[in-house]
C-alpha cells in the first residue's frame, strides 16, 4: 500500500476511455479490473449502472462509481478506522453545497489506513486524516462540471442502491 502517496492538492490524472460499459449484471468477482491508472480511480471502464448519492460505510465497486463521475459525481473514499474520524468526514461532507446531490463516500480498503481520496472525472486529490477545508476546496473547485457526459454535471440521485456485500 505505500505506492499509494499522499498528494498536495488536486492532480490532474490521464483520462481513460469510458466508452466500454461492463453489463450491471456481472457480480465485480466476474469483470475483468479496468486497470485504472489511478488508485482509486478517475475515469475508465465502468458498469451501465451508476451508484446513488451517499455516505456508506462500506465498499462499492470501482466498476460502478467510474459511472458516476463521468457524470461528474465527487467520490470520497476513505480508509479510516477511528469513530471519531469518520465522523469528521461524514460532517465535513455535510457541510458542503450539493453533496447530497453528487457526492458518494465510501469505504475503501485499496488506499493506505488513514487515507482519505477526493475524486472528480481526471482528478485526483489524497491525504492522510480528514481536512475539512481541503475538501471544501476541492467541491468548489471541482462543482460537478467535470464528466464528459454533462457538462452541468449529473445528480447521483437516481442511481442504484447498493448493499454491503464485502461481509463488513
Amino acid at each position: 500500500m505505500n505506492a499509494v502517496p499522499v498528494t498536495d492538492g488536486p492532480v490532474r490524472a490521464a483520462i481513460m476511455p469510458s466508452r466500454d460499459h461492463f453489463p450491471v449484471q456481472l457480480h465485480i468477482s466476474d469483470v475483468v479490473p479496468g486497470g485504472y491508472n489511478t488508485v482509486p480511480p478517475t475515469s475508465g471502464q465502468h458498469w451501465s449502472a451508476w451508484s446513488d448519492c451517499g455516505f456508506y460505510n462500506y465498499p462499492l465497486p470501482d466498476e460502478l462509481l467510474v459511472h458516476n463521475l463521468e457524470h461528474g459525481n465527487i467520490i470520497i473514499s476513505y480508509n479510516l478506522e477511528d469513530p471519531v474520524e469518520i465522523a469528521a468526514l461524514r460532517d465535513a461532507v455535510a457541510a458542503m453545497p450539493l453533496a447530497e446531490e453528487y457526492a458518494i463516500v465510501r469505504r475503501y480498503h485499496h488506499i493506505p489506513e488513514g487515507m482519505v481520496a477526493l475524486t472528480t472525472w481526471g482528478v485526483l486529490d489524497r491525504m492522510l486524516g480528514v481536512d475539512p477545508e481541503r475538501i471544501a476546496r476541492f467541491f468548489r473547485d471541482f462543482p460537478g462540471n467535470t464528466g464528459p457526459e454533462f457538462p452541468n454535471g449529473l445528480p447521483c440521485t437516481t442511481g442504484v442502491q447498493m448493499t454491503d456485500s464485502s461481509g463488513g
